[in-house]
């Protein structure tokens, strides 16, 4: 046990806490409860209900921490050293707390016999206990000393068997009932060498005649800010006794083991992804809140059922040690959820002031390190305001789950507020620190849970957008391997074409030439004959000239390497104007003199096949082709339009999804192209693509 067992989440408090079960009495209520539900109000949205989801869980644990059900008997306060219980029935009425006015004799430690002596001393009042005796209002007294209680007891008139639940008595005390000892703990001593400090619970057996007894009580303090008694004695039967203290430490138990599940939950999670510190700062915060909790007498020294005979000054050293190192452990949680909000100064004062508390709790006498825990207090309830403060900072900047840690901090802040006020002995109330922190642990499961829903829901959304991705991939594929054959085949067809033509009119041409040749060897030189043979066989190696370039410009026109691709453009328009009898106009529009982007010889392929098909399938007398890269700077038009009968029409001639069509869409894509086909109203069809294009200079040439 230790006076000051208060925590920072990063600041709560947990010291000297009432065990867990025990009753209040109706004039001292639990203030914390009441003041969460007046600060839920002025919440909003996802805050408002997660404050509300926490707050009917406060309600739910602080109805198992503050009362126990079958216990909730009605106090009956003492009245100037007297307790009268004659009209109490205490087999039936539950447990009652022995709260009130008891005689008080500070800086005495009175036996029974000396307080019934001839000449006994007088009390200097009475002590409204639980309370520490250096509250007492008539008088200064130093929380460290000695003090003797007295109290008389008026019970039921009928015999019973009674226990009395003795407990948070500081530092060592010995009990007297009718004179007789029935309980003590450690060695009290009028001075600090000669007491020996060991604070636990007793729970020692009433034999009630129905007879009124006394109670006396010794008590010794040398270590610890305050002396006295400050938690109720209770009085009760003794199963209601000891099924009180197995409720408590069941309940106890019920919180460490959530703190130790939670703090290594979380660090394994932090081992196994690595991607984020927030995990490990806090798992080890809730394993430093395990075992300051475990260690106190806030969950009754529950340590102590699994590691029996622990010395208390090893308790008091551990789960202050504890306490301080949480205060860094969890601003740093909070830096790492939200590294905008939360100064990096304040992380560095947090820790360097844990660090010295903790060497403090370590290695300062014990009298010292508790002297200390008020200042640890004062900076606690500023970084709680402070760490609010930031929080709503953080809600107000939409981060992720901070709604929830706020709600959580906001009701763990005003359970701590509480518990150090009410340490410091500044209001009434009953300590709640285990229930704040669970509802902290909550919090941040629900901000961890959304945390995880919305990786989840990105992960399916990103796995359904691979999927289809590979789905069009797959089909992309599968197109271009058809469209690569159909190309070979195609690649086939063109060089089974040249070859015919080569066979049928070069090859013919050049065969008459030698025969026209060979014929004239004999021919006299400067004959008649000769002048015409030489004649004829001009006129054969000119055709065959002839022939040979239009070959070569239907593959590609050389004379106009030099002038991009519209003379190769308007060059095709021509030959296909003369040779079909169909008006084709083409018209250009030009940033550029000499365009200078590789890609526009496939906007020319498409404007080519586009002509193509008109000129083949759609029976049309006119065509226009405009080609504009002017009137949208970083975009070049195509637009290839007819008069003829349209593509349903057509479709009986050849189908609109043909070989041509898939060729032009392939090389639309290729260059980064949108391809279009329209029916024009009235009549024909239009061609339409565009393409990106960075090469266009700001100059505006005229329409050519």
């Amino acid at each position: 046990m230790r006076p000051a067992n208060t925590g920072l989440q990063p600041a709560a408090c947990c010291h000297e806490g009432r065990p867990v079960g025990v009753v209040d009495t109706p004039s001292r209520p639990a203030s914390a409860p009441l003041r969460l539900i007046r600060s839920a109000g002025a919440l909003s949205g996802t805050l408002r209900r997660a404050a509300f989801i926490l707050l009917a869980l406060v309600m739910l644990l602080c109805g198992g921490v503050t009362a126990t059900g079958a216990f909730a008997a009605t106090s009956r306060a003492a009245q100037q050293g007297t307790l009268d219980l004659r009209a109490t029935d205490l087999v039936r009425g539950g447990v009652l707390a022995l709260d009130g006015e008891w005689e008080f004799y500070p800086g005495q430690l009175l036996s029974p016999e000396r307080l019934h002596a001839s000449e006994p001393p007088k009390p200097a009042g009475y002590l409204d206990l639980p309370t520490a005796w250096n509250t007492f209002a008539q008088q200064r007294i130093d929380g460290r000393g000695v003090a003797t209680l007295r109290l008389q007891v008026l019970p039921p008139a009928q015999a019973q068997d009674l226990r009395l639940r003795v407990f948070d008595v500081h530092a060592a005390y010995r009990l007297w009932l009718d004179g007789r000892l029935i309980a003590a703990r450690g060695t009290p001593g009028e001075r600090p060498e000669n007491e020996v400090a060991d604070p636990a619970i007793d729970l020692p057996l009433i034999h009630s005649s129905g007879a009124p007894f006394e109670l006396v009580l010794e008590i010794s303090n040398h270590v610890y800010r305050d002396g006295g008694v400050t938690s109720s004695l209770l009085l009760g039967s003794d199963a209601d006794i000891r099924l009180l203290q197995s409720r408590n430490w069941g309940v106890a138990l019920f919180f460490v083991g959530s703190l130790l599940m939670m703090g290594c939950y979380h660090l394994f999670f932090y081992f196994f992804g690595r991607r984020s510190v927030a995990p490990l700062c806090f798992g080890l915060y809730c394993l430093l809140w395990a075992g300051n909790f475990a260690a106190s007498n806030a969950s009754d020294w529950v340590l102590r059922l699994l590691v029996p005979g622990l010395p208390i000054d090893w308790l008091n050293r551990f789960d202050s040690a504890c306490f301080f190192l949480s205060v860094p452990v969890g601003y740093c949680f909070f830096r790492a959820l939200f590294p905008g909000e939360f100064s990096p100064r304040a992380q560095q004062l947090s820790s360097a002031l844990g660090a010295v508390f903790t060497l403090l709790a370590l290695f300062a006498p014990l009298p010292t390190l508790h002297s200390a825990i008020p200042l640890y207090y004062f900076i606690s309830l500023a970084l709680i305001g402070y760490c609010v403060q930031r929080l709503a900072v953080a809600r107000q900047r939409a981060r992720e789950g901070a709604s929830f840690i706020l709600a959580g901090f906001a009701v763990l802040g005003l359970i701590a507020t509480n518990d150090m006020l009410y340490d410091l002995q500044l209001i009434r109330s009953v300590y709640l620190i285990p229930v704040g922190m669970f509802c902290f642990i909550v919090a941040q499961g629900f901000a961890l849970s959304l945390s995880f829903s919305r990786n989840f829901s990105a992960i399916e959304r990103l796995s359904d957008e691979l999927e289809s991705r590979n789905r069009a991939l797959e089909e992309e594929i599968a197109e271009r391997v058809r469209l690569e054959r159909e190309i070979v085949n195609v690649a086939e067809n063109e060089r089974r074409c040249l070859g015919h033509d080569l066979h049928d009119g070069l090859c013919q041409q050049l065969t008459a030439a030698r025969l026209r040749c060979f014929a004239m060897e004999g021919t006299p030189a400067g004959s008649e004959q000769a002048k015409t043979d030489l004649a004829a066989l001009s006129g054969l190696l000119e055709e065959s000239v002839n022939v040979a370039y239009d070959l070569a410009r239907g593959l590609w026109p050389v004379e106009h390497e030099g002038q991009g691709t519209s003379a190769l453009l308007q060059e095709y328009c021509q030959r296909m104007a003369a040779s079909h009898g169909v008006a084709i106009v083409v018209r250009e529009t030009r940033a550029c003199q000499i365009c200078g982007n590789d890609d526009l010889i496939q906007l020319c392929r498409i404007a080519q096949e586009a002509v193509s098909n008109a000129v083949k399938h759609s029976r049309a007398t006119r065509i226009e082709v405009s080609l504009d890269c002017a009137s949208s700077f970083g975009t070049v038009s195509l637009r290839v339009r007819d008069d003829g009968i349209g593509r349903e029409a057509a479709s009986a001639v050849a189908s609109p999804g043909g070989l041509g069509m898939r060729i032009m869409a392939h090389r639309a894509r290729a260059i980064g192209g949108e391809l279009q086909v329209v029916d024009v109203a009235g009549g024909g069809t239009e061609v339409r693509c565009k393409m990106p294009c960075q090469h266009c200079a700001q100059q505006r040439l005229p329409t050519q």
